[in-house]
């Protein structure tokens, strides 16, 4: 914030007191703190006119005042990163004076502290409700071309609005959309059209943000397209790189997703000879996974460093889904992220 007094006779202490008065307040117009945002305040284009009125000033030895008119532009700018998200211009004036022998000053000007107070929150105002008007705008936009509240609704707003104030938004309202069950291709869908759903994602999806770089359950999915099963699965176990002992139903929703057993035994195998700390029951492989023995054993082990991998890595990859995300939804992306995925060991990692 810079509303520091531009000209006039203030000390330096009132000079600055629109800029605390102003701090103060801002931090009162968002719901939470944060970094996302910043928001600057600076006045401009000011000018003082009235210096000849030193000049009886000093003639009459502090008898009579001097003042100045001081006439500007205050400038509120909201900004994402480097990015003007909204600005707003408002005129400011005010006088200032001096008396050196008699309180005659008070007959031209006003104390200075008060009469500052109220020139800032005069400032602060118009800039708020300006902010206000911009939102509301945006808002009643949004909420006319969403009014059907059907996932088709939502993902014609995401195609025609890419940096939309409220990406995010509509990207969590179609995440509640998701059908109870066989979710999986809805949420596939969504993610082709703006990879920053997978921030929306249920939390039993995270497996298919697991293992190595490239090589990730949802890579291994794409590959399986156009390559052999049993050729990829020998890649992963070559690989010795560790996705997680699954569970039973971890096995299902793979399976769902199209993943072949043959690939699913594969993952458990490079999991169980990665992690000799965990008991890997005996009989998970290839021809076991297809059993629902097996499937039941293999849930007995579930390291609790996997399930952070799982979500870490999930997180990693949202974080480089906003990436791509234009303009100010990036920041809300990120920090819708951070706010879902906040352990401490993903923190640390990444």
């Amino acid at each position: 914030m810079e509303l520091d007094v531009a000209g006039g006779y203030a000390s330096p202490n009132d000079r600055t007191y629109p800029t605390q008065l102003a701090n103060d307040e801002i931090q009162r117009w968002f719901a939470g703190n944060g970094d996302d945002l910043t928001v600057h305040i600076r006045n401009e284009n000011t000018r003082d006119s009235g210096w000849l009125s030193m000049v009886p000033y000093f003639l009459t030895l502090g008898i009579l005042p001097s003042w100045l008119n001081t006439e500007g532009e205050t400038v509120m700018e909201v900004k994402a990163g480097d990015e003007v998200l909204f600005a707003n211009r408002e005129d400011v004036a005010y006088k200032s004076a001096l008396s050196m022998l008699l309180p005659t000053a008070y007959l031209v000007g006003s104390p200075g502290k008060q009469q500052y107070e109220i020139m800032a929150h005069d400032q602060l105002n118009r800039h708020k409700h300006a902010l206000q008007a911009f939102i509301t705008s945006q808002q009643a936009g949004y909420e006319t071309a969403v009014s059907d509240g059907t996932v088709e609704a939502y993902r014609q707003y995401l195609q025609a609005n890419p940096d939309s104030f409220f990406r995010m938004e509509t990207l969590r309202r179609l995440s509640e959309l998701a059908p109870e069950k066989q979710a999986l291709a809805f949420h596939r869908d969504n993610i082709a059209i703006d990879n920053t759903y997978i921030v929306y994602l249920p939390d039993e999806y995270d497996i298919w943000f697991l293992g190595p770089a490239n090589m990730k359950v949802y890579d291994v999915l794409r590959l399986s397209s156009a390559e052999d099963d049993v050729l990829l699965a020998s890649r992963i176990r070559a690989a010795n790189q560790p996705y997680k002992v699954f569970s039973s139903d971890e096995i299902a929703l793979l399976k769902e997703g199209g993943l072949s057993s043959a690939l699913i035994a594969a993952m458990i195998d490079a999991s169980a000879n990665t992690a000799p700390s965990s008991p890997v029951p005996d009989g998970v492989s290839s021809a076991a996974v297809d059993s629902e023995t097996t499937e039941a054993s293999a849930a007995v082990a579930q390291p609790g460093a996997a399930d952070i991998a799982g979500q870490c890595a999930k997180r990693y990859a949202a974080l480089k889904a906003c990436d791509q995300v234009p303009s100010f939804g990036a920041n809300v992306c990120r920090s819708q992220v951070k706010k879902k995925y906040s352990h401490m060991a993903c923190e640390l990692i990444q």
